[in-house]
């Protein structure tokens, strides 16, 4: 039985590194069906998972963006490059990271309700229905030399960034500026899936050594990758293009390789690049101005489908987001109301206190007038008895004076 860890790890170390390859655990999904929910005989049509597609529309299903390149697969940017130049209508299908064509790879697209993977069987199939072959006008010289180099990059030169992303996981990671919890849409901690990384891309190294290449040490390896790309710069030489001033085929498989060691540089192949084969990286400009005007909105948003609206506008939402989005406003608004009756219920008890507040020192306050009332009607009082007390007194001492003074009259009389 496969863990969920197991499963996670697989997912991390096929995210953004593996592409045109199958993954190790293809046959077992085959075996099990998709998700584990059905068997699924080998040679059967796989299921079309976009069921409301529309004639003619390509569904391209591939890696999630990278901030610094609009694709680290460079199957997947081949693709979606050649989809650009031939003006086909196309759109990107966020799958979650769930699904994978028939065959375990990445990018697979679905035509017309067909799933056709593998890149080169993809472009193949889309220039014959839709007689855009990238390549007419080129002479049988010409074809040959295309068909060699795009050989080399796919089945050589690719396996050289492979191996150093293999070996060096975290550093990918860093380089690419990658959230890799966002990358596979995961819900374990950073913690864990940084160690998922180093299990999963290394369990990816002895694909290398199968294929010959990792049976060679790191220096001649990126050795082997020079010498590709000198190769390659010499044939471009000082032309806008690789055969004149028109792109071709060869033109969209070799920027999707040469954008992998630009974009998500190695093993200082960035500055070697500027220093040795200048004219790649001019390439890679003509071919990102020409086909690629929403590529720094890309490596921003890391949206999807950039393509399909102008800039300034949003991105239309899938029938998925907009019912996230929906769930999402009802819950703030409930989270609103829940904040803005407690705000009320507290204005409320706040009134409450102030009005008892306010009564008990108005109480108090009538407490206080009326004691004032009744020491200065005491006050008075006294004040009143003090001089009926001072007018008796008085009046004692003239009644007394008057006493004393009849005696002498009566005497005198």
């Amino acid at each position: 039985m496969t863990s969920t860890v197991e499963t996670q790890a697989e997912k991390v170390a096929d995210s953004q590194v593996d592409n045109n390859v199958t993954s190790p655990t293809a046959e077992e999904k085959e075996k099990i069906g998709e998700a584990g929910k059905s068997p699924v005989k080998k040679g059967a049509a796989p299921t079309v998972r976009k069921t409301d597609w529309e004639k003619d529309k390509i569904y391209l299903y591939q890696f999630t963006r990278c901030p610094t390149i609009a694709s680290a697969s460079p199957f997947c940017l081949k693709v979606e490059t050649f989809l650009r130049m031939t003006g086909l209508t196309y759109e990107n299908i966020d799958h979650k990271m769930k699904y994978k064509s028939k065959k375990g790879q990445l990018p697979f697209i679905e035509l017309n309700g067909k799933e056709i993977a593998d890149s080169d069987l993809i472009i193949k199939e889309l220039s014959e229905k839709f007689e855009k072959n990238l390549d007419d006008g080129l002479t049988a010289e010409q074809k040959v030399t295309s068909h060699a180099f795009e050989s080399m990059l796919n089945n050589h030169t690719s396996w050289v960034v492979r191996w150093w992303r293999y070996n060096n996981p975290r550093e990918f990671l860093e380089t690419a500026k990658l959230d890799i919890k966002q990358a596979v849409k995961s819900v374990l901690p950073r913690t864990i899936l940084s160690l998922l990384v180093t299990i999963g891309f290394k369990s990816h190294i002895k694909n290398t050594v199968k294929h010959g290449l990792g049976r060679h040490s790191s220096e001649q390896i990126y050795e082997f990758g020079k010498q590709d790309l000198k190769s390659l710069s010499q044939l471009l030489g000082d032309k806008k293009f690789f055969f004149g001033d028109q792109p071709h085929l060869l033109d969209c498989v070799a920027f999707a390789h040469i954008s992998q060691f630009a974009y998500i540089p190695f093993a200082g192949f960035d500055e070697w690049l500027k220093s040795e084969t200048p004219n790649l990286l001019a390439h890679c400009d003509r071919i990102k101005e020409k086909y690629w005007p929403d590529w720094d909105r890309i490596c921003k948003s890391l949206e999807l489908n950039t393509h399909l609206y102008a800039e300034g506008e949003e991105p239309p939402l899938s029938d998925a987001e907009k019912k996230a989005q929906e769930e999402k406003k009802a819950k703030e608004e409930a989270k609103k109301a829940k904040e803005e009756a407690k705000k009320a219920k507290a204005e409320q008890k706040k009134k409450e206190k102030e009005e008892k507040e306010r009564k008990k020192a108005e109480e108090a306050e009538k407490k206080r007038l009326e004691k004032e009332e009744a020491e200065k009607k005491k006050a008075e009082e006294a004040a009143k008895a003090a001089e009926e007390a001072a007018k008796k007194s008085e009046e004692a001492k003239t009644e007394e004076a008057a006493a004393a003074e009849k005696p002498a009259e009566e005497k005198k009389e």
